[in-house]
């Protein structure tokens, strides 16, 4: 008795295989979309530079200011809201360090390795 004989096959009918149009869906890097442009930033002369975006009253779409594609306003205001939240953390370190700074009234010397007070002008 075989292996076969115990099988029992199931009436179940399988898709086709994928046609060889290329895929239905197509994924495209995050960072650059197909005009090359990802519309967060852009290099000029070398140096990193934030895109600008052009807004005009009445409409209810934003333009790339770099390439001048037409984006959705939520993706806009997400990108401005991450930009406007890492600016006010890293302002809020900053304060706090200059505070600490300021507190400080004596340093170690680079030279002869005792305390020495800080000069405030």
């Amino acid at each position: 008795m075989s292996d076969d004989d115990n099988v029992t096959s199931l009436p179940v009918k399988f898709k086709n295989p994928p046609s060889e149009d290329g895929p239905m869906l197509k994924v495209i890097d995050l960072r650059f979309g197909d005009n090359g442009c990802n519309h967060r930033y852009f290099y000029r002369d070398g140096r990193m530079q934030h895109v600008g975006y052009l807004i005009r009253e009445g409409e209810t779409e934003v333009e790339c200011g770099n390439c001048h594609t037409r984006l959705d306003p939520m993706f806009v205001l997400r990108i401005m809201a991450n930009e406007e939240t890492q600016w006010l953390r890293t302002r809020t370190a900053y304060v706090a360090e200059m505070q600490r700074l300021n507190e400080r009234r004596r340093t170690k010397c680079d030279h002869c390795g005792k305390m020495t007070r800080i000069s405030v002008r």
